[in-house]
Formats: C-alpha cells, structure tokens, sequence
C-alpha cells in the first residue's frame, strides 16, 4: 500500500505531496491536475517495472530508457508534453514514493530525464531505498490505471493481457471491456460477478463466450422476468460503466488500482452505492483504491471515512477543511472560487439583474465579466453571513477576491 506520493514538474503539477490511505478520493475542477496526479503514479510504477527488467540483463545500472508508446496511461505525440510548461532544460520529472508490504516499509523515487521526442530515461533518485532488497522480498505491489467507460464496440476479438492493459491505458476501455470479463471467468470469479450486478440491475449476465472460429469474445444478459438474452451491445452506458470497474477490480487483485472518474454515466443514487461497494471490494482484496471525481455523491460518502485531497490551486489535504466544504459551505462552492476567483455577494437575485441592466445602459467596461456566469451568492441582508462564507472559501483559494454590495442594513 502507497502512504505517500510527491510529483515534481508533471504535467498540470508543478510540485505536489499526497499523504495516502486505503481508500483516496481526488477531487477539483477539470483540469485542475486530479488525472495527471494518478498517470504520474502509472509513470512510477513503468519506471519500477523497467528498472526491474534491466537489473535481471545487468548487475550495474544507472539509466533505463522508457518509450512514449510504453506509457499507456498517459498517451502523448512527444514525451515533452509530460512536462509542466513543455520545460525539458535541466528540469527533471520526479516521482516518489513510500509505502509498506507485508508489514514491512519502502521508499523508491525515480527522475526522468528528456532524451528525445520519442524517449525518456529514468534513474533512480538518490533518497531510494535498495531496489536489490525490495525485489527480493517482493514487497512493491502492481499499479492498474482505469479510465471511464468509452462508447462499446460493437463486436470485440479476445486479445492478449498485453494488448487489453495497452488500450487500458489508451481510454480505449470500451474495446476490451468483453476481455476483462473473460479474465474474471477464467478466474473462476464470474459468479462473483454476475451476483453483485444482479444485486444492482436486477439483471442476470451470463458467462461470456469465446467463438474459436471468428475469434471473438460475447457477453449476454437477461432482464429478470424476460425470457430472450440481449447482447452486451444493448445495455446502458451506466451499466456498462459499471460491468467495467467492477470486472476490472475483480482481475486485478492485490493492486494500487487507479480508477478516473468512476462516476462517469451514474445516476446520483447510483454513484453512493457503487464507490461503497467498490471500497468495500478493495479493502477485502487488500488492494488500494484512488480515484478522481467530480460527483458530490462520492464525496459525501467519503467525508468521514476515506482519504480526500482537493485539487484547488495547489492539492489541499486538510480534510477538516474539505469536511467544512462538504458540510457548511458546499463543494460546489470552493470549486466555482477555485475557477472563477472572484465573488459578488448580493441580497437576492433582483439586485443582480438591476446590476446587469445598469451596466448595460452605461455601456460599462464590467458588462462582459457581468453577463459572463459570474460568481454570485445571494446572502439577503446579512453581512456576517457573507463574511463566514467568504472566508471559508479563502482558506483554500488565497487569492480569492470579494465585493459584497447591499441596498439597505440595519
């Protein structure tokens, strides 16, 4: 199991330092870093792998190579676009770790290094513990990337576990999501399977076959009190999005699973009860599981029991902050101060269109920002009440700025 993570100049993430759980949820705005943060831990586990490769070729390493076409979970035209700001001089990617196995703890960082377009090489940073040690005794765990469901295909051919873990890492999740479930069957866990999406449908799948001939894969399920089996093809895409993390989970045990936005298609109802069951499925299988999300759903299910880190700025792992956000102020709040950086407080909604027209009738320079979805909160006439929210915001949005505006106080 991961405790710690810290990213220096990937992508989105200038520097970032993650204390880790069992169970993490990432969360922020898009493109606020929250994916970046799980491909940069999909890039540590490549270096660890590849590092691992050569030490069984050679006795002495300093470099390893790493192709762009091996970073599945971060596809890219060049490497360079794996740096913040494209700055590949004298800057390096570093990526660091800690953990602990089998009850015993580790440290392995690796730097990154430009080599060309096509290429990186990878070294070991100097604060590692002894990778010779940590191989022997076989205390690092696998890392898995999930992205969300894209649109199924409609036929699918069986592929070896190389080729699914490639178009994984790709977002071509939809292409393969036949083959994870024929991995499940043939670890004799269909019934595992087919159980929980039966609890959660009311739908019984049933085992997925292989056509010889063709070479390809087909999955059927039945509608309870319906007597035809319908193709994998027919089903919704929440119940596909759903087959594919749960297939998934149910192949990859023992894994730092990394699953983006598993939320993705779900209802809201539907989103609780699937990030409890997937939890609950990861602790049995002493697993770890980080995701990143949008849904508020997830995040009230997480509040008091899960790891949450917030994507503002720079990550925020101050949960008694997060726990404010989701309690009293509201998520959604801290996310539009995160985005916007800037908030009116008035007392209703009249007063805000009355500003919209003044603005207009003197063509003033404030006009686009007005009629621009701004940043409003209505808070009547009460002073203190804008004064705690704003403030709350600002704990995690430093720059946040605010004008509060009232026609009439005591």
């Amino acid at each position: 199991m991961l405790t710690k993570l810290t990213i220096k100049n990937f992508k989105k993430l200038e520097y970032a330092e993650f204390e880790l759980e069992r169970s993490v949820v990432f969360v922020g705005p898009n493109n606020s870093g929250k994916t970046s943060a799980l491909q940069a831990l999909s890039l540590w586990e490549l270096g660890l792998r590849k590092w691992a490769e050569q030490r069984d070729k050679q006795a002495v390493i300093t470099t390893t190579t790493i192709n762009r076409y091996d970073i599945y979970a971060a596809p890219v035209p060049s490497v360079r676009q794996l740096w913040r700001d494209l700055n590949v001089e004298n800057n390096l990617i570093e990526i660091f770790a800690a953990g602990f196995t089998q009850d015993k703890t580790w440290r392995v960082g690796f730097q990154f290094i430009y080599a060309n377009h096509e290429s990186i090489n990878c070294r070991l940073s100097p604060e590692s513990d002894a990778l010779t040690d940590i191989f022997q005794n076989g205390l690092l765990e696998q890392v898995g990337f999930l992205p969300p469901l894209s649109g199924l295909a409609a036929i699918e051919d069986k592929l070896p576990i190389g080729s699914i873990q490639t178009r994984i890492g790709e977002g071509r999740t939809a292409d393969v999501l036949r083959n994870l479930c024929w991995l499940v069957y043939e670890q004799n866990r269909w019934q595992e399977l087919a159980q929980l999406i039966q609890d959660l449908f009311q739908v019984d799948i049933n085992p997925p076959e292989f056509n010889e001939l063709t070479g390809r894969l087909s999955v059927t399920y039945r509608e309870i009190n319906h007597k035809k089996s319908m193709d994998l093809a027919n089903s919704g895409r929440g119940f596909q999005q759903i087959l594919l993390i749960f297939s998934y989970v149910f192949f990859k045990t023992n894994t730092i699973l990394l699953v983006d936005e598993p939320d993705a298609h779900l209802e809201i109802l539907r989103q609780k009860e699937i990030y409890n069951r997937l939890t609950a499925l990861v602790r049995s299988q002493q697993s770890q599981l980080i995701i990143a999300t949008h849904s508020e759903a997830i995040l009230n299910e997480a509040a008091n029991a899960d790891k949450i880190i917030a994507f503002l700025g720079a990550p925020v792992n101050n949960k008694k902050q997060i726990v404010k956000a989701l309690t009293t102020i509201g998520f959604d709040q801290y996310l539009l101060a995160a985005q916007k950086k800037r908030i009116i407080y008035l007392e209703g909604s009249t007063d805000f269109m009355m500003l919209k027209a003044w603005a207009k009738v003197l063509n003033h320079s404030l006009l686009p920002y007005l009629i621009n979805n701004p940043f409003v909160k209505y808070v009547a006439n009460n002073p203190l009440d804008a004064r705690n929210h704003f403030y709350g915001l600002k704990e995690a949005v430093p720059d946040l700025k605010g004008v509060a505006l009232y026609s009439r106080l005591n």
